[in-house]
């Protein structure tokens, strides 16, 4: 092969592998777009399960449906656990996507809730070949895992 064709070819190459198309997505960031939708999927079926329910019983089909979204949020979530951040932008999702779950906890677990994923980031960057955080980092993890306060009463 010529230097001209190989200059050509980098050229033509050029454009394609900035805009990403040559490299595969994050499995990471993935998952994580996985596990916010089966979450988003189970918590709507569960208002819906709640309205249905003043009514009277579910129907054994909403049951099943209900039944189906838990257990593909379970699969998510242990796909997810499964993974290990590599890349800041893995490790910066992975934080979001837990700060997000504890703001959804009912206000009663809310400290546990904010134990619990507290203790699963510090074994998921425990992992060798996990991005690094440092003490900055973690202090802005512990902001954004802070425990969701009660509404005061009147």
């Amino acid at each position: 092969m010529t230097r001209r064709g190989l200059f050509g070819g980098a050229l033509l190459l050029g454009p394609l592998l900035r805009t990403g198309m040559a490299t595969p997505p994050d499995p990471m960031l993935v998952t994580i777009r996985l596990s916010e939708a089966a979450d988003k999927a189970h918590r709507a079926a569960g208002l819906l399960s709640a309205a249905r329910m003043a009514g009277g019983v579910l129907s054994p089909e909403w049951r099943a449906h209900r039944i189906e979204t838990a257990r593909a949020r379970c699969a998510a979530r242990i796909a997810l656990h499964g993974l290990t951040p590599t890349t800041r932008e893995a490790a910066i999702a992975l934080v979001r996507y837990t700060g997000d779950r504890v703001s959804h906890a009912h206000h009663t677990n809310a400290n546990g809730a904010r134990r619990a994923a507290l203790r699963r980031l510090r074994e998921v960057f425990a992992r060798p070949g996990a991005y690094p955080l440092d003490r900055d980092a973690w202090v802005s993890v512990a902001a954004s895992l802070a425990p969701v306060q009660p509404i005061p009463a009147d």
